[in-house]
């Protein structure tokens, strides 16, 4: 299944940049996300609690950046699992930025494959959650930026 998304935050293209090379930095970001740390270079372990639909999920796995082009693009390979719902789920994702008027704007697709028993539930199931985790990362992404010193641009 396929999801994207966009949104933009109001930081130069560098300053995003920047902060995204800091992968446990990002993790920081991300709702649900534990403990993401650096077990060699661009491979990454952490776990992301999560809900869907009625079941909670605990995934621990790991992510592995496959390709970065400054400025412009990340590319992550992710793998992991929940042992509670026997879900496994394989991801790539791919990460686009492009300077716009007021900062920066980020756009995403993963395409997500699950199996076990998260995998009942369809793609307007996983979009919603998507939707959802996506308003709360940038969120939290414009904040880290600000509280970190970079300059903001102002529309």
């Amino acid at each position: 299944m396929l999801i994207k998304n966009a949104f933009i935050v109001a930081a130069s293209l560098d300053a995003v940049w920047d902060f995204l090379q800091d992968i446990p930095r990002v993790g920081r970001c991300v709702p649900g996300a534990e403990s993401v740390v650096e077990v060699e270079a661009d491979v990454y372990r952490g776990r992301l609690q999560a809900r869907v639909g009625p079941l909670a999920a605990s995934f621990g796995g790991q992510v592995t950046i496959v390709e970065r082009v400054p400025r412009e693009r990340l590319t992550a390979l992710l793998e992991g699992d929940d042992k509670s719902s026997a879900s496994f789920v394989k991801a790539k994702f791919t990460g686009y930025l492009a300077p716009v008027d007021g900062g920066t704007q980020l756009t995403y697709e993963v395409d997500l494959a699950l199996r076990g028993r998260l995998a009942q539930f369809g793609f307007a199931v996983f979009q919603g959650v998507a939707k959802k985790m996506t308003a709360e990362f940038a969120r939290r992404l414009q904040q880290a930026l600000a509280q970190s010193g970079q300059p903001e641009e102002r529309a």
